[in-house]
């Protein structure tokens, strides 16, 4: 299974490749909770083929999710169904309706495009969802949460 950390944080943690989901962008939905260059094009294609990932991240407090995989993650995988023509399915518990909005709104229609490009080439087994073929690892109370000095010993 592919391992991706979430930059930063998820980088202290043993990982295969990266992903960018911020925190920040979990607050009023910046960037519609993440930007378009969140997942490589590599992943999407492991996605499409059925292959599971899961996504490593931290976060300073003790909460069971990062902002990032509690907001970012559903609605890109909400984004991602929509491109392969599953809007309906239900990615995780906690999924709000503005991350339903937001997913199914014109902000990530290029992404969309994208995925659907992909899909033709790749036709998708499914569609995704948290536990299933998604996988979220949160580590609370991360040491070196938002520390690049401290994560980089932790690379090296």
């Amino acid at each position: 299974m592919l391992r991706l950390a979430n930059i930063r944080n998820g980088l202290a943690f043993p990982h295969d490749d990266v992903c960018m989901f911020q925190s920040c962008h979990g607050h009023h939905a910046a960037d519609g909770y993440f930007r378009i260059d969140a997942m490589s094009y590599r992943v999407v294609i492991e996605l499409l083929r059925g292959h599971p990932v899961t996504i490593v991240d931290g976060t300073a407090r003790n909460k069971p999710l990062s902002d990032a995989l509690r907001y970012g993650v559903p609605t890109w995988l909400m984004v991602f169904n929509r491109a392969i023509c599953q809007r309906r399915v239900h990615v995780c518990p906690w999924v709000t309706p503005e991350m339903v909005r937001v997913a199914q709104g014109s902000y990530h229609k290029p992404l969309v495009q994208s995925i659907r490009k992909l899909a033709r080439l790749y036709p998708p087994l499914g569609p995704l969802k948290v536990g299933h073929n998604v996988f979220l690892e949160n580590h609370p109370l991360c040491g070196v949460d938002d520390k690049p000095e401290e994560l980089k010993k932790c690379l090296y």
